[in-house]
């Protein structure tokens, strides 16, 4: 590896495991999107969806198995001291006796994040060093082959099955898949639904109208299942309403729901003390909805919602 800078330099299982600089180049590209704005680096959809990408693009042997969580976990163990893993505490009941990572879901659980050295992250923070170390990667790791310009976005793909699938053709693919779908599938599915239905309706709660957001794509509107997706499976937009978090929680508690021509019911039995943030006071307010009927939320899920919480 003469030439490559030694914080570059990983080790891989089995020699040549691709595992650890696929992940390294889908972090540089999260600084280029601007997924990464500080030295703090988490298992998010959007990563997984760049490491996924680029294992799909570059890595084409078969006995090598994409799992997203194994470089995040390992790359901690690099004697650079390039990556530094953070986790809660009790994070060791996360792990197998050999001291390895189990899965993805532990990584969540125990809320791990990273932090890359300090001088490389002050250096990624610049597009030109950014660049020069991407090629260094692929010449060391991927040699003959081209950096990809464009990456598969199957997180779009997914948004895009969310927007189109009929209900019933959404949830015969879950029903397949379910038991064999990957972690990372599974991860990649809920961030979908959540970045889909709240740009659907504008990012702005359609109870509260509330909308809030900043130069950094950060809102606070929730993406909410009609019915709950262990009983349906469904993340179609006909089984999703963006909601504030109150709204949100209110809605999944039964304290509120929403009739057939879509106004706010609000439960007989409610006690809350005056207040500005006061529930209540929505009951018969016309949902805010998308421009588009065919994103509005099917009538027969607002039915099981009001069923079930006996309006």
């Amino acid at each position: 590896m003469k030439g490559l800078p030694e914080y570059l330099r990983v080790n891989r299982a089995n020699g040549r495991a691709p595992h650890k600089p696929v992940l390294l180049l889908a972090v540089l590209k999260a600084f280029d999107e601007g997924l990464i704005t500080e030295n703090r680096i988490e298992p998010s959809a959007e990563l997984i969806n760049l490491f996924n990408g680029y294992w799909h693009t570059l890595v084409h042997d078969d006995k090598f198995q994409r799992r997203f969580y194994l470089p995040f976990f390992h790359l901690k163990n690099e004697r650079s001291g390039i990556w530094t893993l953070h986790t809660l505490p009790g994070f060791e009941h996360g792990l197998t006796r050999g001291r390895d990572i189990k899965s993805l879901g532990a990584l969540i659980a125990f809320e791990a994040y990273a932090t890359l050295r300090d001088d490389v992250y002050k250096r990624w923070c610049i597009a030109e060093y950014r660049a020069s170390d991407r090629l260094l990667l692929m010449a060391q790791y991927f040699h003959g082959q081209a950096l990809p310009h464009a990456l598969p976005d199957h997180l779009r793909e997914i948004e895009q099955q969310i927007v189109h699938d009929s209900p019933e053709a959404y949830v015969a693919r879950q029903l397949q898949r379910i038991q064999v779908e990957e972690e990372e599938e599974q991860v990649l599915r809920g961030a979908a639904f959540k970045r889909k239905i709240p740009e659907l309706y504008g990012h702005r709660c359609a109870i509260t109208g509330l909308r809030v957001q900043n130069r950094r794509a950060v809102n606070l509107i929730d993406a909410c299942h009609i019915v709950p997706w262990a009983d349906s499976f469904d993340d179609t937009i006909s089984n999703g309403i963006a909601l504030c978090p109150n709204m949100h929680r209110a809605f999944d508690r039964g304290l509120i729901s929403i009739t057939e021509d879509h106004s706010v019911l609000v439960a007989a039995d409610l006690l809350e003390n005056a207040s500005s943030h006061a529930i209540r006071p929505f009951a018969g307010k016309r949902l805010l909805l998308p421009q588009e009927k065919r994103h509005w939320p099917a009538p027969e899920n607002l039915a099981r919602h009001r069923e079930r919480w006996g309006f």
